[in-house]
């Protein structure tokens, strides 16, 4: 009997008579601590959203759970603040209108336009048992002051693509224009700005959200603030750009601009912001038979930008044939836009005229720069190329040391210089520009490679020895700029003893002969192999190759910055010559 009784089984309760909560996994999920919310009073239904992780309920009691703060530095089960969540508590998130805070802060003393600073958490209950989340976040909440309703952008819309603007032009416009913003009922009206800033991009052509509290600079919509647009002239623009150092009218300006409305107190921007491309150009062409006369294709010419002279005067240098005639042109692609010779032609001066003249005419094969001052009606044709005046020939404009015309307003001149030569550009032949038909000189502009406008620029360096490459180039005709190089001339490539290492002290060394001609003696090539021109070593971008690889290239050829290897049909010791003047080799 005892083994028996001791062997019995125990027959256990299995009705719940109590429920506990799990909190372990009931944690706040968002929004993240020290969010700041401001309240705006023009969009009441907008909405915010707060979330949390549940908590594991008992065995059959279901749980509810309401959100739940207090001023930040009190006890947070001393709740002040209350809220059931969605779904009559049953969710795990509460979703609450603008409107609906503002009530519940107004309800509680914060008064209208105040900050509420709030520790808040979530009170899970089953009826029987209340936890708190283990988690309490810090809010800070802005009550109802003024408001005004999120807007969007309309134009100019969002775009890469570059728009070119006249910076001297006061009657064209860039129109800017986005979405009312309407202010909350009984609010003041509201005003806008238009905020413009530098655009900026990651190592990964990725861009990188602009800061629009350091704007570059804001201007104020039309009708001083109240329209949703504004109108703002070419000349404007471009002043703004130059007041915050955009100076380079031949650089593309990348920018970003967005609409910040206000009413009373409040600030919205607009829901996104646009990318801006602007190019500032003031262009004037030449048509003639050395551009096909196609009036839609002209060839752009230099923009003279001396102070007293822009917008108004423009000049190129051309190499032309006895015979060539041309036009200045103001439109592209409009005939009745030209200015012709209408009178004149004494040592080179014409009058001129809007739609008046014939065509100016060449009556001898030379180079000449061609400048057109619509500001005084008068053209002049005038034998004249660019060359240097400087320490290297005793700073004499008469006898600038010129070198060679590569294209048209692109000069190479090869100078003698000790390492310290200052100097500068000069077409010739005195220290007078008061007026375009006399000379232009040209200094250091606002940053290397630059030249200056006006020719008051700080001397160039001609910190080579014992010669320096210089070389003027005017093709883009918004910004005159110079390069400046080691008067050195090298064999490269695997027909020499050093092969292609740009930097090898192998590669053999040509010596400068004068007037652009550069030679090696006694040079080993080795055939089936090749070789090019370097002029600078450790760098590939600036080297000669040839023009036609097809024929004897030994027999002379012409030559072009990057042209192909030259091949080297037989091994031997070779004398190798290049005229960079002349734009040929030979090796023989």
């Amino acid at each position: 009997m005892i083994i028996a009784a001791g062997c019995q089984k125990t027959d256990f309760d299995r009705n719940s008579t109590g429920e506990g909560i799990e909190g372990g996994k009931f944690r706040l999920q968002s929004p993240a601590t020290s969010t700041s919310f401001v309240l705006n009073s023009a969009t009441p239904a907008e909405k915010i959203q707060m979330s949390w992780t549940a908590a594991k309920p008992g065995v059959d009691k279901p749980i509810t759970y309401k959100w739940i703060a207090v001023a930040r530095g009190q006890e947070i089960k001393e709740y002040k603040y209350e809220l059931p969540s969605d779904d009559g508590g049953k969710s795990t998130t509460l979703t609450v209108t603008y409107q609906q805070l503002d009530q519940l802060l107004s309800s509680k003393g914060i008064g209208a336009g105040a900050t509420a600073d709030l520790n808040w958490s979530v009170e899970a209950s089953n009826g029987e048992t209340q936890i708190i989340s283990q988690d309490i976040f810090q809010i800070l909440i802005k009550r109802f002051g003024d408001g005004a309703s999120p807007f969007i952008l309309y134009g100019p819309v969002n775009s890469t693509t570059t728009t070119t603007i006249n910076p001297t032009s006061t009657t064209d416009m860039l129109h800017f224009s986005w979405q009312q913003s309407k202010p909350a009922s009984g609010g003041p009206a509201v005003k806008y700005k238009v905020y413009f800033t530098e655009e900026k991009r990651d190592a990964n052509n990725n861009l990188i959200p602009p800061d629009f509290s350091k704007p570059l600079f804001t201007v104020t919509s039309n009708n001083s603030g109240s329209d949703s647009a504004l109108d703002i002239s070419y000349k404007q623009f471009s002043d703004s750009l130059v007041k915050y150092n955009f100076t380079d009218l031949s650089k593309v300006v990348k920018l970003q601009w967005t609409v910040m409305a206000s009413s009373g107190n409040w600030q919205q921007q607009s829901a996104y912001n646009n990318s801006l491309y602007i190019l500032r150009e003031v262009q004037f062409f030449i048509v003639g038979n050395i551009t096909g006369w196609d009036i839609n294709n002209p060839m752009p010419i230099i923009a003279d930008k001396k102070p007293d002279r822009y917008s108004k005067v423009f000049y190129a240098y051309l190499k032309l044939k006895a015979g060539d005639e041309f036009k200045f042109f103001k439109t592209k692609g409009d005939w009745g836009s030209g200015y012709g010779a209408a009178g004149g032609g004494a040592n080179g001066a014409y009058t001129t005229g809007y739609n008046q003249g014939g065509n100016f005419s060449i009556t001898a094969d030379g180079i000449y720069r061609l400048t057109i001052d619509v500001g005084n009606n008068m053209a002049y044709i005038q034998s004249k190329q660019v060359g240097v005046v400087g320490n290297m020939q005793g700073w004499t404009a008469g006898s600038p040391i010129q070198g060679v015309y590569l294209a048209a307003n692109k000069f190479l001149i090869i100078a003698p210089s000790s390492g310290t030569d200052e100097f500068k550009f000069h077409d010739g032949t005195e220290w007078n520009n008061s007026t375009p038909d006399r000379a232009r000189w040209w200094g250091k502009g606002s940053a290397d490679g630059l030249l200056d406008d006006d020719g008051n620029g700080a001397n160039l360096l001609a910190n080579s020895t014992p010669y320096t490459r210089a070389i003027w180039d005017g093709t883009n005709t918004q910004q005159v700029k110079y390069t400046l190089l080691p008067g050195t001339m090298y064999l490269i490539g695997d027909a020499t003893a050093g092969g292609w290492d740009n930097n090898s002290a192998s590669l053999p060394a040509l010596t400068y002969q004068g007037n652009g001609l550069w030679r090696a003696t006694n040079v080993p090539l080795t055939g089936g192999k090749e070789f090019k021109f370097l002029l600078k070593k450790g760098s590939w971008d600036y080297n000669y190759g040839g023009t036609d690889n097809t024929t004897n290239p030994f027999a002379g050829s012409g030559i072009k910055e990057g042209g192909g290897n030259i091949q080297v049909a037989t091994t031997g010791t070779y004398t190798v010559e290049i005229d960079e003047y002349k734009r040929t080799y030979k090796a023989y």
